[in-house]
């Protein structure tokens, strides 16, 4: 991150990194190599921790393993997002991956629960963050979701297709309103993108569709995590050519009527592993909502 930010001359938001949990045995060493790393940028720390053992393998006493590595970052400081499972929807369908998931929706919860019990009921800088897949109709996450209760913050992971046209004003909505709907506008939690990007062709628009959207729309919007990797597809937007590099930076500091900032009531922030619009302190959820019915599955995505 230190050399992402120095790159763009700003600071991040967010800093996303992952781990996995093999066995009954969680040391988190995943996470804490990059330790000193996110304690220096200063950014809030979203960690996701990813089963490859089933779903009902995770015991509260992995879960108090998984907190006792939460913890090393909350006491240094560093406020943490705790991305359990993410893409759960779209992990345990997939047998040709590392680190898929195993095991049945009511298992998951389940395992969801220990999760919460053990990071984010006792600690208030863990926040848990549900972040599937945006992956068919969002009537069918409902099996996996685990109530508002155990819930801190709503997320969902989408990469426009290729051949979406990623200048369309239209293809946000398209992308994330029905969940927004659905899980953040109705219980009032945060929503944030927990990971997102886009190829060759499309990076720049999409980065400005992230950081423009209307806080008066979206008004739990708070934070987008940029993929900033060569997988897939080059998704990189800083750690790049010198054109993208320059594009970013007008996009995200810059002043100019489509620049994040540009009137829209958006806070401009920086990605590194992750990004913007900014919010560091994110508001405990309302427990008095209910979920509303929206089905609509708009366009789709790509990766996982």
């Amino acid at each position: 991150m230190a050399q992402i930010t120095g790159k763009l001359g700003a600071k991040a938001a967010t800093y996303g990194w992952y781990a996995q949990i093999t066995s009954s045995s969680f040391d988190g060493l995943q996470l804490l190599a990059v330790k000193n790393d996110v304690v220096a940028s200063g950014a809030v720390f979203v960690a996701s921790v990813m089963p490859s053992i089933n779903f009902n393998q995770v015991t509260p006493e992995v879960a108090k393993q998984v907190a006792a590595v939460m913890k090393q970052f909350t006491d240094a400081g560093v406020e943490v997002w705790l991305r359990y499972a993410h893409e759960m929807n779209w992990y345990v369908k997939d047998g040709t991956k590392d680190g898929t998931y195993h095991g049945t929706s009511e298992d998951f919860i389940t395992s969801w629960k220990n999760m919460y019990e053990a990071n984010c009921k006792g600690n208030a800088k863990v926040k848990c963050f549900w972040s599937p897949n945006r992956e068919g109709n969002v009537k069918d996450l409902a099996p996996w979701w685990p109530g508002q209760e155990y819930v801190d913050l709503v997320g969902i992971d989408c990469y426009p297709k290729a051949e979406e046209d990623t200048s369309d004003n239209a293809l946000f909505e398209r992308l994330y309103g029905d969940f927004y709907k659905t899980y953040s506008a109705p219980y009032d939690l945060p929503f944030a993108i927990g990971e997102t990007g886009a190829g060759s062709g499309q990076k720049i628009g999409w980065l400005k569709q992230l950081v423009s959207q209307d806080k008066a729309k979206y008004p739990n919007y708070v934070s987008m995590s940029w993929f900033e990797f060569d997988k897939e597809a080059d998704f990189r937007i800083v750690m790049t050519d010198d054109a993208t590099l320059q594009q970013t930076k007008d996009v995200l500091l810059g002043t100019s009527n489509d620049a994040c900032g540009g009137g829209n009531g958006t806070t401009p922030s920086v990605p590194g592993t992750s990004a913007t619009p900014s919010a560091t302190t994110v508001p405990k959820p309302s427990k008095t909502a209910t979920q509303s019915g929206s089905t609509n599955s708009g366009a789709a995505c790509d990766w996982g």
